[in-house]
């Protein structure tokens, strides 16, 4: 007779041969082109143009690709909340099976998702997601991505590991984005504990007019020893300005979101740290919950986290290989 260790060993076994039996089979399928089953669109508030939605496109279609769904990715080419709700409507009215979505402005998007509510249309949401009181809620099934006010929280908590500010300013590159102004919440609220000065700065997407704003915001209050940006939009001009005004040590950096540019300045010293949240996972999971959801009435989490995690010179080495791999991280 097998002892009861043993049993319990040989249960296991069985059941993980089911379990990659099941994925094998779904993955030769995938293979094959399944048959599209369900309409899906992922209907973010910025496009493939930035690097980090590229990253998330990427993650959603290679999910798609897997599943017997047509997934669509349906962005503004530039930010626009107005284009992004027209975006949802137009997903309804060609019949979109299940709907994925940020989230940065709520009241814009509560008739849609209601709507879609109405007419048994699931709506995911992912990096982006709306506060407020529970009564406030807009009917969506789960969260995918990370909590931003925790985001700039990590990042501002990591600066004060490597040194104190004098005085810091947050260049938020699409002032009133939910997502980002959270982020700065964050960071706000941890120096705010330690007494240090503070500011947002509203530097705009375009890089040459945000390096002229940061440029004349230090010309100002010179004791600013730290920037902080929120995306890739805002780590370009930030190291731009301190390669060409020379203001490596005098001035440190601290991002958010992981490209190519972010973890050369930490290697080369420039900047303290930037945050992964890893939008290939985010753009992935996102495609798979929404099709269980519609094929097996899976109920997600309310909140699938994905990060923050923070990158600093001691994790470039694993951070490279989800870049290279993935096209972020």
């Amino acid at each position: 007779m097998f002892g009861k260790s043993v049993v319990k060993f040989l249960l296991i076994l069985l059941a993980l041969s089911i379990l990659l039996l099941g994925i094998g089979s779904v993955a030769f399928a995938a293979a094959q082109s399944p048959e599209e089953k369900y309409l899906l669109y992922y209907i973010p508030h910025a496009g493939a143009g930035d690097p980090f939605w590229a990253c998330e496109k990427k993650g959603w279609e290679a999910a798609c690709r897997m599943l017997p769904v047509k997934g669509i990715f349906a962005a503004p080419p530039k930010y626009s909340l107005k284009k992004q709700v027209e975006f949802v409507w137009t997903a309804l009215a060609a019949g979109a099976d299940g709907i994925v979505v940020t989230i940065g402005n709520p009241e814009m998007f509560r008739e849609s998702l209601e709507y879609a509510k109405s007419k048994d249309v699931p709506v995911l949401v992912a990096n982006t997601k709306p506060y407020g009181p529970p009564e406030e809620k807009l009917p969506f099934i789960g969260y995918v991505g990370q909590d931003e006010t925790l985001t700039g929280e990590a990042l501002a908590k990591r600066v004060l590991e490597e040194f104190t500010p004098t005085r810091a300013v947050i260049g938020i590159h699409q002032a009133g984005l939910l997502c980002l102004e959270l982020r700065a919440k964050g960071i706000m609220e941890v120096l705010g504990r330690h007494n240090i000065p503070v500011e947002k700065l509203n530097i705009t997407p375009e890089p040459s007019r945000a390096i002229g704003i940061l440029d004349s915001y230090l010309m100002r209050h010179q004791d600013t020893d730290v920037i902080f940006t929120l995306g890739p939009l805002g780590t370009a001009p930030s190291v731009r300005l301190i390669r060409e005004k020379n203001l490596k040590g005098k001035v440190r950096l601290a991002t958010m979101d992981v490209d190519d540019l972010a973890l050369e300045a930490i290697e080369k010293g420039e900047m303290i740290a930037t945050i992964a949240q890893q939008p290939f996972m985010q753009g992935f999971l996102s495609a798979i919950s929404i099709y269980l959801r519609l094929a097996y009435g899976y109920m997600p989490p309310e909140n699938l986290p994905t990060g923050p995690t923070v990158i600093d010179k001691s994790s470039l080495p694993l951070v490279r290989k989800q870049l290279d791999t993935t096209g972020g991280a």
